[in-house]
């Protein structure tokens, strides 16, 4: 007699560290924006490393030179593009799991479960952040605050951290 396998339906979305009656409400990260500046430097490196090949257009030097800005500006803007791309936030109906990824072998981990949440508020200051719809979070919890920063749509996710807090702390045991 052969044994059925267990059934144990997939989760929509898993990740490391997750508990067993765990599900997760919500995974985001932070505006395209703040890449804004390593887009902006690696161009005018580009630009800069252009210069001797339009000074010395006879040599084969300033174009090899040029080659090279090129590789060390793909290579800058893939660190800053993994970086944004695998740093996020996860919003579980537990807690609130904020994954910070710097460089390619430095993860940082910090969570605080919704029982531990005060206040959650947001910001959108400038014309800036205003036209392109980001701004930051903050969620005062009793350790200290957490700063969620240039998040997109910064109101939308406040309303789901704010559901998911309240679905918690609305919670009571049943009588016996």
């Amino acid at each position: 007699m052969s044994k059925a396998p267990k059934s144990n339906p997939k989760r929509d979305r898993d990740f490391e560290g997750q508990h067993e009656d765990e599900s997760v409400i919500l995974v985001f990260n932070q505006h395209p924006v703040i890449m804004r500046w390593p887009l902006i430097f690696g161009m005018l490196a580009i630009l800069v490393g252009i210069l001797p090949a339009i000074a010395f257009p006879l040599s084969n030097v300033p174009f090899m030179i040029f080659g090279v800005v090129v590789l060390v500006v793909i290579i800058y803007w893939f660190y800053h593009w993994a970086n944004w791309h695998y740093s996020v936030y996860v919003i579980t109906n537990q807690r609130l799991i904020d994954i910070t990824q710097r460089g390619l072998f430095n993860r940082k981990v910090n969570e605080v479960g919704w029982d531990k949440v005060q206040s959650i508020n947001y910001h959108i200051k400038g014309l800036q952040a205003t036209l392109l719809k980001y701004g930051d979070i903050n969620v005062q919890t009793y350790t200290g605050e957490w700063v969620l920063e240039s998040i997109h749509h910064p109101a939308e996710i406040h309303s789901r951290l704010m559901e998911a807090s309240h679905s918690v702390n609305s919670w009571t045991p049943p009588e016996n």
